[in-house]
């Protein structure tokens, strides 16, 4: 007989801390309710044991349900198998580890699993807990009821009287349950409390925290018999330290006299929170049926139902995977992907739905969850395409989505600096002529294959009432021709041939970054190939973001204000160093965007290899673009030229 791969027993400790450690915040509430939910349950709370709360002042956390409960052979089955629990494993399905991995490292002393079934009402408990480096099951000595002889040792029993811990386990079970699941956290001790969730430090979990995570987990509550799955989280709080009625939520005396007051609060999935907006609609984002659905909330309406109690106070892009929400991100780097720039960025929701990889279809994209089901992935365990949705979802931008940012920008009265067309338009002319024959653009009478880059391009030929595209970095008068880069490739499906192409050219905007963001405010710069800016009736399709409060920006303006040109208007001075530093980072992109499609060889089978999108995405990155900045001579020559003109010689204002 073939040998078969398994685990050691000693290995599975390992294994559980692993996939703990991979998960986030809240992945044990997850795991628990998607296992309730699949057990065909109506009710599913997060509540709190009160027994031992009144008796001992433990308060443990409970997840019950009133779904159709396990048999007590199932019990085990559901703790002890790593890699099962009694339901398909698949990539598209159940990974069997989940629950298990996110709950036991955190509850050493014990996990109590009490289940009741049509087949077995008065119930069965296991209580699993961790013993060195191995989880066993706890195990009791077993006596007949009929004359008290002793059956042995069993780790599967009916629910019993526990005054070591406070509460007899048969009364755990609430008053709307006849078949379902409770789960008790034991924590690490026996007199742990477990209310609040995870208490490893860097997790910092709270009951605030576990409803907003659930509520921004879930896209939506199912429905079940025609309503809504009743998911409730208990929170608690010290009687009369709130003015709420008493009648209308339960009291728990204490032993040390006091009282604690189980508050139950809904929670109803990310969808229930986004306001109704007649501002909406979807765009079909890449040839496998992705689609970005988007919500604009208009003032003076709140972009967010909800307090911050429920539910975070920002709109997101968010990926929906079967109903739960991955990758909720509500960052400007994130939005302005997609073109949808600060001015409208706080009230746009966009849920992307792609479809879902499945062993069933194996040669079909699609997108799985990693097995902590912390992140998404893509077939062949590639990085999600966000670069090619939110291309697709500019190129598609919705009208309505659009004349809100048209508004929105009207409102905000920004000035640009009028100089910066023709200054950029010279930077333009001079890299572009480098290149000029290196580019195949798409064209009906073409000789050489390829696929599209995914970038337009402005034509030198002028079309008579035709809405510029702008370029790889974007700028080009209003009224010029459409055509898009190729990427060399004897398979491709579009003809090109070789051409001078205008390429079009960026703007760039000073802000300050935000300060508590560790991924923004360590840059100097980052661009954003999906905005567009207004400047001097051209419109730019991308921007280059700088950041006027970096120490390396701060020190240059400080320098050239104070120690140059002091008896100069401090401003004037910053607005020529932000200018020509905006210039040099706009060379920058411009010269990088110039090089998509260019040919740098042939493979030894003759193809062409030529610079692609990735190559030049990788020469944009936000720390790309940040170390360009640094150290330009070239820079402080062109200040001190351009500013000698305008505010005299150094030697003449000292």
């Amino acid at each position: 007989m073939a040998r078969r791969v398994h685990v050691p027993p000693e290995a599975v400790g390992n294994l559980i801390r692993q996939a703990y450690e991979a998960g986030g915040r809240y992945q044990w509430a997850r795991e628990a309710w998607r296992n309730s939910e699949e057990s065909g349950a109506s009710i599913i709370r997060f509540g709190i044991e009160e027994q031992a709360a009144e008796s001992q002042g433990v308060l443990r956390r409970t997840i019950m349900d009133n779904g159709s409960g396990m048999a007590p052979d199932d019990l085990l089955v559901f703790l002890s198998s790593f890699g099962g629990g009694g339901k398909p494993i698949g990539v598209d399905g159940n990974f069997g580890q989940g629950f298990k991995s996110s709950v036991l490292p955190w509850n050493p002393y014990g996990v109590v699993v009490i289940s009741y079934t049509e087949d077995e009402p008065e119930g069965y408990m296991v209580w699993i807990r961790r013993e060195g480096d191995s989880y066993t099951f706890r195990e009791w000595d077993v006596y007949s009821e009929e004359d008290g002889s002793y059956l042995g040792r069993q780790d599967v029993v009916p629910p019993y009287e526990d005054e070591e811990h406070g509460c007899h386990w048969g009364h755990v079970r609430p008053d709307w349950m006849t078949t379902g699941t409770i789960m008790v956290l034991l924590g690490a001790s026996d007199k742990s409390d477990t209310w609040m969730g995870d208490p490893e430090p860097a997790r910092n979990e709270s009951v605030d925290g576990l409803i907003r995570y659930l509520n921004g987990r879930l896209m939506e509550v199912p429905e079940r018999h025609g309503k809504r799955v009743e998911t409730t989280v208990v929170d608690l709080y010290r009687k009369g330290s709130t003015d709420r009625r008493e009648t209308k939520d339960k009291t728990v005396p204490l032993p040390d006299g006091g009282s604690m007051v189980w508050r139950p609060r809904r929670v109803y999935g990310m969808r229930h929170y986004i306001p109704s907006t007649p501002l909406t609609g979807e765009v079909v984002v890449d040839e496998h049926g992705t689609i970005a659905e988007w919500f604009y909330v208009a003032e003076p309406e709140p972009p967010v139902k909800g307090t911050n109690d429920y539910i975070e106070q920002h709109p997101v892009v968010v990926v929906d995977y079967q109903g739960e929400a991955y990758h909720a991100d509500h960052s400007k780097s994130r939005y302005r992907q997609f073109g949808i720039t600060d001015e409208i960025k706080g009230r746009t929701w966009v849920i992307l739905r792609p479809p879902v990889f499945s062993d069933s279809r194996p040669t079909e994209w699609g997108v799985l969850t990693q097995a902590s089901r912390h992140i998404l992935m893509a077939k062949g365990g590639a990085e999600l395409p966000w670069d090619e949705w939110g291309d697709a979802f500019f190129e598609a931008f919705p009208e309505p989505l659009k004349r809100a940012l048209d508004s929105a920008r009207a409102e905000s009265n920004s000035r640009s600096d009028g100089t910066m067309g023709k200054n950029l338009t010279r930077i333009l002319d001079r890299l572009n002529s480098r290149f000029k024959a290196s580019r195949v653009m798409s064209s009906t009478a073409g000789r050489i294959l390829g696929v599209p880059a995914g970038v337009a391009v402005a034509g030198t030929r002028s079309r008579e009432g035709a809405r510029a595209s702008g370029g790889p970095a974007g700028g080009s008068k209003r009224g010029t021709e459409s055509k898009r880069i190729l990427l060399p490739k004897r398979s491709g499906g579009a003809a090109g041939t070789a051409a001078v192409m205008r390429g079009g050219y960026p703007a760039f905007h000073w802000e300050s970054f935000d300060p508590t963001d560790p991924n923004e405010a360590k840059l100097l710069a980052w661009y954003a190939q999906n905005e567009t800016k207004d400047v001097d009736g051209v419109e730019h399709r991308g921007v280059v973001h700088l950041n006027s409060a970096h120490p390396v920006f701060q020190q240059e303006f400080n320098y050239w204000a104070e120690n140059v040109w002091p008896k100069a208007t401090s401003d004037n001075v910053r607005h020529l160093v932000q200018r020509v530093y905006g210039e040099e980072a706009v060379a920058h992109v411009v010269h990088a965007q110039s090089l998509n499609g260019t040919l740098v060889g042939r493979t030894e089978a003759g193809e062409a290899v030529a610079i692609g999108r990735e190559d030049v995405s990788e020469l944009l990155s936000p720390q790309a673009l940040s170390a360009a900045l640094l150290g330009l001579v070239n820079v402080e020559q062109r200040i001190l030229t351009q500013g000698g003109g305008l505010f005299g010689s150094r030697a003449n204002t000292q």
